[in-house]
């Protein structure tokens, strides 16, 4: 028995069996959704799904026309959606804890990959949906300029939340940890930190819900509260910490290190190329 939670863990499931295969999701609306560099799901039969508590706090965001995201409304983690007609649940694997065993897994819509991101492992790449699929269903994010060309811009799914910087970031991270796993209902977090003097909200920022873990010195969370992106927060004072998934173009940064690698999801392959720390660096 696999178990899932959010980050605030109001909202606990679990999950009999294993999964039937991984799908590592590369494509522009899941790196906005989540945040993060690509998104994870598990391939399970929808009765594999038991929730525990919760379900009341899930909320619902129609995506496209063809689907949805669920996701909590506390804490703005990924979740699965409460019900499933269709036999198969698409489970985000960065709030599952266990062991899944050695899945087969693959890549999807490669060809849309984030720019900072390279692929290291040997899994069967395809540049949008896989033979077979139904490739009419469109997954990308819209694309949203910013008005200034000095800027780097982002912003939620549907377009509410929007926010840019001035100049260059100061650094771009991996973490590996398995709150940052929850954070981003993903395989890992990857943040882009700029000072709060470049930093501004060009709308939507009373749209935003930021969450504090109340164990935490620093941890937390912020996205919009209609289509649960996550988005810029605060990470203290001074300094931004931005969801790099939540970016509308390429930041022009690249990560310069993994950290609390000794954490890492057993389904991802670490890039060693990155220099990569098995805590949180001194």
């Amino acid at each position: 028995m696999l178990s899932g939670n959010c980050l605030c863990g109001d909202i606990v499931f679990e999950l009999s069996g294993e999964p039937k295969g991984l799908m590592h999701c590369h494509c522009s609306m899941c790196r906005k959704l989540h945040g993060s560099t690509f998104a994870t799901f598990g391939v399970f039969d929808s009765e594999a799904v038991h929730w525990v508590k919760g379900i009341d706090k899930v909320n619902r965001f129609r995506s496209s026309e063809y689907g949805s995201r669920s996701f909590c409304s506390k804490c703005g983690s990924v979740v699965p959606a409460p019900t499933q007609t269709d036999g198969i649940t698409y489970i985000p694997m960065g709030v599952v804890s266990g062991d899944v065993g050695e899945p087969q897994a693959l890549h999807l819509f490669v060809g849309s990959k984030a720019p900072w991101h390279e692929i290291t492992d040997e899994h069967e790449q395809h540049l949008e949906w896989p033979p077979g699929w139904d490739n009419s269903i469109q997954v990308k994010a819209d694309v949203r300029e910013t008005a200034d060309p000095n800027c780097s811009g982002g912003s939620c799914q549907c377009g509410v939340v929007q926010f840019e910087y001035e100049g260059e970031a100061d650094r771009m991270l991996n973490c590996h940890c398995s709150r940052c796993r929850r954070q981003m209902s993903a395989a890992y977090g990857t943040f882009v930190f700029v000072s709060s003097d470049q930093f501004r909200w060009t709308s939507g920022e009373d749209d935003v819900v930021n969450y504090k873990m109340p164990e935490a010195r620093v941890k937390g969370t912020a996205f919009c509260r209609h289509c649960g992106s996550l988005v810029a927060r605060e990470r203290d004072a001074g300094s931004m910490q931005i969801p790099a998934g939540s970016l509308d173009g390429d930041p022009h940064i690249r990560p310069i290190a993994n950290i609390f690698t000794d954490s890492k999801a057993p389904w991802v392959t670490l890039d060693e190329s990155i220099t990569c720390f098995p805590e949180y660096p001194t």
